[in-house]
């Protein structure tokens, strides 16, 4: 009996060289693989509306568990590196006219109405062939004092055309005093005082047309060339 076992395998060699075959080569034994990790793949972009939104505190009329949506912001670039666009030219606020105003509220009730001036200028025109024409332009003109009040005058001016005997010029005004307790209340810069002066008080224009008028009267017929008094014009 054999120590050891015999081996197939070499019978088949010795019998495979008996009939001239080749021996069989004994197979490889296979490498093991190398296996590789793989590389996540880069995730899709996503847009500021997808992407997710830290969650933050419940304002006012919000749900609880609601998400903050930031307001949208303009960005202006400057047109050249350096350089920031020019701001846009800034429209003063024109003068207002409230219909509400009311100056027993913010004068004082004493109202004094003054001559302020009269010019008159005689004139020695060439002798002329038509017929002159006589015209009266009427002005209101405010004045703001400080602190103080608003001063408002009456011009009336008189002017032949062509050139006649003589130019007439008359004015009266009368200072309205600030209320104190009220003075505050209006941005007086932006009001047309000269125009609220004619809507809120005819009888304090009425009264400055009246002397006027009267007081061109008496002049124009002290010089010899009489003019009726005019209304308003």
């Amino acid at each position: 009996m054999p120590l050891f076992g015999r081996n197939k395998n070499n019978d088949k060699d010795k019998n495979d060289l008996a009939e001239g075959k080749p021996a069989e080569k004994p197979a490889e034994p296979k490498k093991p693989e190398l296996v590789l990790p793989h590389a996540p793949e880069p995730a899709e972009p996503r847009s500021p509306e997808s992407a997710p939104r830290e969650p933050h505190e419940p304002r006012d009329g919000e749900p609880a568990g609601g998400t903050y949506e930031p307001a949208d912001v303009n960005m202006q670039m400057p047109l050249f590196p350096g350089h920031a666009p020019a701001p846009k030219n800034e429209q003063k606020p024109s003068p207002r006219v409230p219909d509400n105003f009311d100056f027993d509220r913010y004068f004082l009730p004493e109202r004094r109405i003054v001559l302020e001036n009269v010019s008159y200028e005689t004139q020695r025109p060439a002798i002329a062939s038509g017929q002159l024409r006589l015209n009266v332009k009427d002005t209101i003109v405010a004045q703001l004092l400080g602190h103080t009040g608003v001063k408002i005058t009456y011009n009336r001016m008189l002017r032949f055309e062509p050139d006649g005997p003589f130019t007439l010029s008359v004015s009266f005004s009368v200072l309205l005093i600030f209320n104190p307790a009220t003075l505050a209340e209006v941005e007086w810069k932006n009001l047309d005082m000269a125009e609220l002066f004619k809507r809120k008080c005819p009888g304090l224009t009425q009264a400055m047309i009246t002397k006027t008028a009267l007081l061109i009267a008496e002049i124009t017929n002290a010089n010899g060339t009489p003019i009726l008094p005019v209304g308003p014009r």
